[in-house]
Order: C-alpha cells, then structure tokens, then sequence
C-alpha cells in the first residue's frame, strides 16, 4: 500500500471479546456506538473472538455499515478463525471490508 493510499492513523478501534453473541449484544453496541463518536478512522480487532451467533455478526456489519454510510474509512487487525468462519457462513465478507483499506497489524 503506498504512503498517499494509506488509512490515516486510527482514533478508534472496536475490540471484540472472546464471546460475540446476542448474550453480549448490549455492550458489544454501547462499545461501537462510543467509538462512532470518534472522528474515525477505526480498527478493529476480532482476534479474540472464540464464540459467536449470526447476532453478533450483524452488530459488526452495523458497525461497518455506518462507517460506509458516513464515509469513514476502517480495517481490521485481526479476525479468529471462528469470526473468519461466521462471516463466511452469513456471507457478508464483502461487506466488512473498508474500500482501501487492508488489515493492519495490532498496535
């Protein structure tokens, strides 16, 4: 990626836990809705994920949804292989990836 097509440096980052699922719905929200409250641009790290229900999911295509809608660039630092597997079984991979931005390795 070259200097000029380079995200800006993060003011945001959503940090997902070991569970992502409807249980955790509420303070999975609260976080990203407090990290739109930054200027943006975001991370965010899904490495950690060990469970998560197509709920989950939906939150961080919310998340990501939002992002897109208000021209606000993200990218991720890490996915689990279990998050890898849920976006690939719901079929929303493309809608989880920033335009432009590549996965950023962990701060």
């Amino acid at each position: 990626m070259s200097a000029e097509n380079a995200m800006p440096e993060p003011r945001g980052r959503v940090v997902l836990g070991e569970s992502c699922t409807i249980h955790e719905g509420a303070a999975i929200k609260a976080h990203m809705i407090e990290q739109l409250a930054r200027p943006g641009p975001y991370q965010i790290d899904g490495n950690a994920v060990k469970r998560v229900d197509a709920a989950g999911v939906q939150l961080i295509v919310a998340f990501a949804l939002d992002c897109l809608e208000s021209g606000l660039e993200f990218a991720w630092t890490g996915r689990s292989a279990t998050l890898e597997q849920a976006i690939e079984l719901l079929s929303v991979g493309a809608l989880l990836e920033s335009p432009g931005a590549h996965v950023m390795p962990a701060a």
